[in-house]
């Protein structure tokens, strides 16, 4: 998956990932995260565990309904994500997100 802004967006607010009071104050004033800082890092990281999570459960709840393996990866929850964050910015406009310049993504 990429890391980028969007995605830790939707899985804040999908409930899959939780921001400390401190961070979503931080976002919320719409603070300049410098490249490779603690919290810019741990968002991106927290993002990535949290779709590996939901590939894990996904592919287990595929694997129980057919008996056969389970093809989905983690691009293809990115590529889902992703746009759903584009097509639900009204709803998701109280979340912020993350604010860093750097040439990675």
């Amino acid at each position: 998956m990429f890391a980028d802004y969007r995605v830790p967006q939707a899985l804040v607010y999908l409930g899959a990932l939780r921001y400390s009071d401190s961070l979503m104050n931080t976002l919320k004033e719409g603070v300049l995260l410098p490249s490779g800082d603690r919290r810019e890092v741990e968002i991106r990281g927290c993002s990535i565990w949290c779709v590996e999570r939901m590939k894990a459960e996904l592919c287990k709840l595929v694997e129980q309904r057919d008996g056969r393996p389970c093809h989905i990866n983690s691009a293809l929850i990115d590529f889902y994500l992703w746009p759903y964050a584009k097509e639900h910015s009204q709803e998701m406009s109280h979340i912020p997100i993350h604010h860093t310049r750097c040439i990675y993504y």
